[in-house]
């Protein structure tokens, strides 16, 4: 989900660039294009991704078989996302996400500041397609999400994000400790989807 414009983004990541790029408004799905917040050097900007890694082992079906999410617990361990964990991490710039419950009824996750916030991701480059993609690393829930699903995205608080983008340095430890749930008492929800004012 990402509906803030380009100077709330700006301002909430420091963006050292501000290059007017199209920001995707309302839900963003597997396969679509989405802004996100890299760091090169000392130049934080935002660049457009894809969100779904594509399986490197034969499958009758892409879309239907995109890998989107990463869980945290075997993040360093999994080939498939080790090495992007280790130099290649971003954000996505997101105002809150949704999930479903059993039942199939969608609930909108949002912080109680109203401000934009990164969800943990981490990213690879496909020289083939000459594009690059992205998964979202997820963990256990809060005690507010927990009742609607067994999942919830890593948010990286502000304080945080320099950390888990500088790509030039892997620390481990310090890395894998912000995959903690984000506090329920700074989070709000509401039954359905976002809706755009």
């Amino acid at each position: 989900m990402f509906i803030s414009d380009l100077k709330q983004i700006a301002d909430e990541f420091n963006l050292s660039e501000i290059t007017p790029v199209p920001l995707p408004h309302g839900d963003v799905h597997p396969g679509q294009k989405c802004s996100c917040v890299i760091s090169e050097g000392h130049t934080i900007r935002l660049i457009p991704m894809l969100w779904g890694f594509t399986p490197h082992w034969p499958i009758k079906t892409t879309t239907s078989k995109l890998l989107i999410n990463a869980r945290a617990e075997t993040l360093s361990e999994k080939p498939t996302f080790k090495e992007s964990f280790q130099r290649r991490r971003c954000l996505i710039p997101a105002d809150g996400f949704y999930e479903w419950s059993k039942d199939k009824k969608q609930f909108y996750f949002y912080p109680q500041s109203r401000r934009p916030f990164g969800l943990a991701a981490i990213y690879e480059y496909s020289a083939a397609k000459k594009e690059a993609s992205f998964v979202i690393i997820t963990t256990a829930p809060n005690k507010l999400i927990e009742p609607i699903h067994n999942r919830m995205p890593v948010i990286i608080p502000g304080e945080k994000q320099s950390l888990w983008l500088n790509n030039a340095k892997f620390e481990k430890s310090a890395l894998t400790s912000l995959f903690i749930p984000y506090p329920e008492k700074k989070m709000e929800m509401r039954a359905g989807g976002y809706q755009l004012q």
